[in-house]
């Protein structure tokens, strides 16, 4: 994974010379060890119904389509969300090589990355082990989508990796400690290169520290709720995400590992500003500064913050209805301010997750809705919570001493 992590970061450093230069046509290509026989490998590669590991697992289920060869269409199901799914095969060369196309009239228009799509694959090896080559080559026409495209394409070789691995016999078990830890520690340097080019070392290092706390907090209400953790993962330029091996099991737990990030943050938090109350430390008020505005910003019910969420536990007994319109409101108004305040990427990101997240649900992928007990409670602690910070930001701000004429 860590030579995924590479590739990711040199494609990051590629984009803006790309936009200087009026690129739009990439090729992006990732090269795999994979610890299964070759034909097992090409038998998980070149299936057309699978489910691929992961979390949350990848279901793919397509048909041929008689009437034209070479087409497959049916769905692809991530987690809760199950879309459109259609390609054509533009060649195939069985146990060594497989390029296809997208459909886009008949794809989801999430699984779209560019137009012109041309994704393939090559396997190499033996009886013993095996090399996967994913390729994917396309023409961006919006800006997200630089980023996606690459991280995807790693992402999805390292499930065909996993669920050939397994299916060998062979896989290794991603949720223990030592991978863990590297996949944090790599992830954590390279997210603090990112926040040092924008801002400086001594706030990337405050960022790291604020993140890191925050997310721990997610990782403490799974395992309260026995969702499996596979770890902690560090995004460039975003922030973090603490993984699970599983979904929730009702929106309650929803709610609860949601507002844990914050929630379990309160403490570190509260304890910077009383000694930077006591000492006078601007470097101390800086980093509580920090944390609040963080957690403060995540309780934000926008999804896929941790408020949006929490939202979305709440909401679950006004029906789906409700809960779609909700976050259509509050998503388009995160683009909004995310645009004033120049944050491209974080509009870019809302933009492209909203088709899915305000899609309609079917029953047997919606959570148990949440308890009339539960509700008041987790209302009540996220209001607690969120006005903590709001108090927090509005101290802190005026203990650094905003800027004032004369």
């Amino acid at each position: 994974m860590s030579s995924h992590l590479w590739f990711l970061l040199s494609e990051l450093i590629r984009i803006p010379f790309d936009l200087l230069r009026g690129v739009r046509r990439r090729r992006y290509e990732v090269s795999v060890e994979v610890d299964a026989p070759k034909a097992t490998l090409w038998s998980v590669a070149s299936a057309h119904k699978i489910t691929l590991a992961g979390s949350p697992p990848i279901e793919i289920d397509t048909e041929p389509d008689p009437a034209r060869p070479g087409v497959y269409t049916g769905y692809l199901r991530y987690g809760e969300v199950k879309r459109r799914f259609g390609y054509r095969v533009l060649e195939e060369r069985p146990g060594e090589a497989m390029s296809l196309t997208m459909l886009p009239d008949e794809s989801d228009p999430a699984y779209d990355y560019g137009s012109d799509s041309i994704s393939a694959v090559a396997i190499a090896g033996d009886e013993e082990a095996s090399t996967i080559v994913g390729s994917n080559e396309l023409t961006h026409t919006r800006f997200a989508t630089r980023f996606l495209a690459p991280l995807g394409l790693a992402l999805n070789l390292n499930r065909i990796k996993r669920t050939a691995e397994e299916r060998a016999g062979v896989a290794e078990d991603g949720a223990g400690s030592g991978s863990q830890t590297k996949n944090a520690l790599i992830t954590g340097a390279l997210t603090f290169a990112s926040f040092y080019a924008l801002f400086g070392w001594s706030v990337a290092a405050m960022l790291i520290v604020v993140i890191l706390i925050h997310e721990f907090g997610h990782v403490i209400a799974m395992r309260w709720c026995g969702i499996p953790v596979k770890g902690i993962y560090f995004v460039p330029f975003f922030g973090g995400v603490a993984i699970g091996g599983a979904r929730a099991k009702s929106e309650v737990a929803r709610g609860l590992v949601a507002l844990m990030g914050p929630g379990f943050s309160l403490l570190p938090t509260a304890a910077l500003m009383l000694l930077s109350a006591n000492s006078g430390d601007p470097m101390v008020a800086s980093l509580a500064l920090t944390s609040a505005l963080l957690n403060g910003f995540n309780l934000l019910p926008i999804f896929p913050l941790d408020g949006g969420h929490i939202a979305q536990a709440l909401l679950s007994r006004a029906g789906g209805d409700t809960l779609r319109a909700f976050q259509a409101v509050t998503m388009f108004a995160g683009m909004a301010l995310a645009l004033w305040a120049g944050d491209y990427l974080l509009a870019g990101l809302l933009a492209l997750i909203a088709p899915s997240a305000l899609a309609k649900r079917d029953a047997a992928q919606l959570l148990p809705p949440i308890a009339i007990p539960h509700l008041a409670w987790l209302a009540a602690a996220y209001a607690a919570t969120f006005l903590f910070y709001a108090l927090a930001i509005a101290k802190l701000w005026g203990f650094e001493g905003a800027p004032t004429e004369g």
